[in-house]
């Protein structure tokens, strides 16, 4: 096979697939909302199940309810059948994935989760299923074609069951109270951890300050020894009044005196941010105004300082 055949098996793999996708997701009816509603309202955890390649699913998705607050597990059926059953209890939601709904090795879990009056949530590709038969909600997957030539690998089946999961997921997230925060408390390793972190967890509350009483040597002494390369002003009320940085000073130093006031050289708007912004936009900002420094401020009063090198070690 040539370099180009080999190109185009790949596009029509790709090609099949994201039309089976289009088709799923226009399949969601009333079945769909159903488990969402269930999924935001339940008390206990979600067990998530399949065999085979459905199974290497079910623990991706198992992995992103857990990741946005929902716990959620993975429970291998056959693992069940052997004394895992145990992870099973009142309140959980069973959710099972299974092309053809027919695969024997999770009849045992079902028969339990049904004593147990579990509700159970179906994926698969049949109403008629023994196991679309024994749920509470059928997810039913359009008609498809797998995307392999003999037509039976699990590939156009298996996506759109992870692209099921995906939408289960944040169709439930929607519904709950969960920001970037939340998030990240969740993921505190790793480039996603990175990427939420507010400057909250990073600020220096150790801030330069001067009040727009103190003369501009006054300024420098703080700006030295604080090592910001400026220094934040504050009116009689500690309100923040504006700043001053050394690029102020270097610029107005062959026309001032030292004990003039500082506020003659001080830009009375500075930027002031929140706590709870994003490391990663605190840098966007700081680059667009081609400033090394953020003054963090609540109610107009100085809380946090922080620097771009500090962002940059942080992102």
């Amino acid at each position: 096979m040539n370099k180009s055949k080999i190109k185009k098996v790949g596009q029509d793999v790709i090609k099949l697939e994201s039309m089976a996708l289009n088709k799923l997701s226009r399949s969601l009816g009333k079945d769909f909302v159903q488990a969402v509603e269930l999924i935001a309202s339940q008390n206990g955890k979600i067990i998530i199940s399949g065999v085979g390649k459905s199974g290497n699913i079910a623990g991706k998705i198992a992995a992103s309810f857990t990741s946005t607050g929902i716990p959620a597990i993975y429970l291998n059926p056959v693992d069940a059948s052997h004394g895992d059953m145990g992870i099973v209890e009142k309140n959980d939601i069973l959710i099972v994935l299974s092309n053809s709904g027919e695969s024997h090795e999770l009849s045992d879990l079902i028969n339990f989760s049904k004593k147990k009056k579990i509700k159970i949530i179906s994926i698969t590709s049949t109403s008629k299923s023994l196991l679309s038969k024994n749920s509470d909600i059928n997810l039913i997957l359009p008609s498809h074609k797998e995307a392999d030539k003999l037509q039976t690998i699990p590939t156009t089946s298996t996506t759109m069951s992870l692209a099921l999961g995906d939408a289960l997921c944040c169709s439930v997230l929607s519904l709950r109270k969960f920001d970037k925060k939340s998030f990240s408390e969740l993921h505190p390793g790793g480039k996603i951890g990175k990427k939420l972190k507010t400057l909250s967890e990073i600020m220096d509350t150790d801030i330069p300050i001067i009040h727009n009483k103190s003369s501009i040597i006054d300024a420098v002494l703080v700006m030295t020894e604080k090592k910001y390369g400026c220094v934040v002003v504050l009116d009689k009320s500690n309100n923040i009044k504006g700043i001053i940085t050394d690029g102020d000073l270097r610029r107005s130093i062959e026309k001032i005196d030292i004990q003039e006031k500082a506020t003659n050289i001080m830009k009375s708007k500075p930027i002031v941010v929140a706590d709870d912004l994003l490391i990663s936009s605190a840098i966007v900002l700081m680059n667009k105004h081609s400033i090394t420094s953020l003054i963090i401020g609540r109610k107009n009063k100085p809380i946090g300082i922080v620097n771009i090198k500090k962002c940059l070690e942080n992102d």
